[in-house]
């Protein structure tokens, strides 16, 4: 009898252990969350590129551009921008926006939405990079998108 209860005890402790969270993005709040102090793989995706206006072929300058719902990042007077994401260093697929609507939302064009793929990136990556983001980080992938936006036009 004492065999069937250790035996009832260990499956259903292996039970709970197999239903707990090991998701390994979760943060447990025990240490700072810093990049050197994260304990799963991730890198940098930046993606950078100039947009301009179809009409002119002149740049489009503050204009706002979002990677992935994160900060929104303004193109410069040159109408060149870069935005980042921190995520798991795979094949990843990222929503980037242009022009998207809010505060800062320009008139004259239309939101236009792309989804870009880093295919099997490879990673650039620096000794001194190890020792600022800590020695899960796997460096960072890259992507030029250049895009023509047409302007509205009233009619």
């Amino acid at each position: 009898m004492k065999q069937i209860h250790l035996i009832g005890f260990v499956i259903l402790s292996l039970l709970v252990a197999a239903c707990e969270d090991s998701i390994p993005f979760r943060y447990e709040g025990k240490e700072p969350d810093s990049m050197s102090t994260r304990q799963y793989p991730h890198a940098f995706f930046i993606v950078h590129g100039q947009i301009i206006d179809s009409l002119t072929q002149g740049p489009i300058p503050g204009l706002p551009v979002n990677l992935r719902l994160e900060d929104t990042v303004f193109t410069d007077t040159t109408g060149f921008f870069r935005v980042q994401t921190i995520a798991f260093p795979i094949s990843q697929e990222f929503r980037l926006v242009f022009n998207t609507r809010g505060e800062h939302h320009n008139p004259l064009y239309n939101p236009e939405t792309l989804y870009v793929h880093f295919m099997l990136p490879t990673f650039k990556l620096s000794q001194e990079e190890i020792l600022e983001h800590g020695p899960q980080f796997f460096g960072s992938a890259f992507m030029t998108i250049n895009k023509t936006l047409s302007p509205l036009v009233d009619e």
